[in-house]
């Protein structure tokens, strides 16, 4: 009979996967999850949770600490679920993130040596989101607690900026009613926006960069009021976007120009029409999905029309990976650019290059 983990265990962490967690090993080889630490540092931990293959742990204690650990800058943090890299110093944050980056692109998307650029910081660790969401139950107002919707009460968050703090303890002082509270700054615009906006134009230069030279015909599926579309306008004789939130749409069109035409739908809807504008050979698709990736009908339609040139921003490296590979024999890999979106937390932001192979 296999001998059972003890409950209390001591451990030497190698890395940190994508979504925090930092991995070490227990005395029979099993692998072993637990967060807030750091790699190099040796730990107490008390497992939480056991599978076939691996178990999951809370930090006990840090026997032997890491140079980069730094005090947190939030009250709550490690009882709140929102952020994961506050222990860590910044410049190890953006180490950890590139180390990331590249280990998923070679894992799940098959890419031996990945091309993985420096990665981008952002000009604000703390006071960079310009919307949040929080929760309310009897009376208490905050972020629920990590796996769990127990709400842990916030006060002030750290990350957001000051406009959504003062939104926050305005709704604090309201005593709202139980449920879900988008906070967002005050502003004209209406769809998506980028949370971080200090980084949201080095974001912009990357991808223009990506799109040069233009072409006869740039597709901007995912595009939202037209964030990356306006931008690269210039440098093609058409523009398509497509994008399903009729408001963003309908800004898209707010002094759109006799070369840009914006599509109300789903991409999968639209993409084959919009891809027959012009060749192949002389389009551009720029893909920004949401975090679950490229859809299936999105992936099929691609290897029918395989426009010459694909840009990719994911906010989830992991699904990036995944189509990447799955297009793997069509298109390589040419660049990949993280960019620290979201400081304090263990999301990443990736704009990547591919090219027909």
């Amino acid at each position: 009979m296999t001998a059972k983990p003890p409950l209390e265990v001591t451990l030497f962490v190698e890395r940190l996967v994508f979504g925090g967690a930092g991995i070490g090993r227990l005395a029979d080889g099993k692998i072993c999850f637990v967060h807030g630490v750091i790699p190099g540092e040796r730990v107490k931990a008390r497992i939480r949770k056991k599978h076939a293959s691996y178990v999951e742990a809370d930090l006990e204690e840090v026997i032997e600490s890491s140079p980069d650990r730094v005090k947190p800058g939030c009250p709550v943090y490690g009882r709140c679920g929102g952020c994961q890299y506050q222990h860590l110093s910044y410049a190890r944050q953006l180490a950890i993130k590139s180390e990331q980056v590249a280990e998923v692109l070679r894992r799940l998307g098959g890419v031996p040596d990945p091309p993985v650029e420096p990665i981008v910081p952002s000009p604000l660790q703390y006071h960079y989101r310009n919307r949040i969401t929080v929760h309310s139950k009897s009376g208490r107002v905050g972020f629920f607690g990590p796996r769990s919707h127990r709400i842990i009460e916030v006060a002030q968050c750290p990350i957001a900026s000051e406009r959504v703090n003062a939104l926050l303890a305005a709704l604090r002082a309201s005593r709202p009613q139980d449920g879900e509270h988008p906070l967002r700054e005050p502003s004209e615009f209406r769809g998506f926006r980028q949370v971080n906006e200090a980084v949201a134009g080095r974001l912009l230069e990357l991808v223009e960069g990506m799109a040069r030279p233009g072409g006869r015909l740039l597709v901007d599926a995912y595009c939202g009021a037209g964030f990356f579309a306006r931008r690269l306008n210039g440098l093609f004789e058409l523009t398509i976007g497509i994008e399903w939130s009729a408001d963003a749409v309908r800004m898209a069109r707010l002094g759109a120009g006799t070369r840009e035409i914006y599509l109300l739908g789903d991409v999968k809807r639209h993409l084959v029409a919009a891809l027959a504008a012009a060749p192949a050979e002389s389009t551009t698709l720029l893909l920004d999905p949401p975090e679950e990736g490229l859809e299936r009908e999105v992936l099929e339609t691609l290897a029918l029309r395989q426009p010459s040139r694909l840009i990719y921003v994911s906010c989830n490296p992991a699904t990036l990976a995944r189509d990447i590979k799955h297009l793997s024999g069509l298109y390589a890999l040419r660049r990949a650019y993280p960019v620290d979106m979201f400081p304090q937390t263990a999301g990443i932001e990736v704009a990547a290059l591919l090219e027909k192979a």
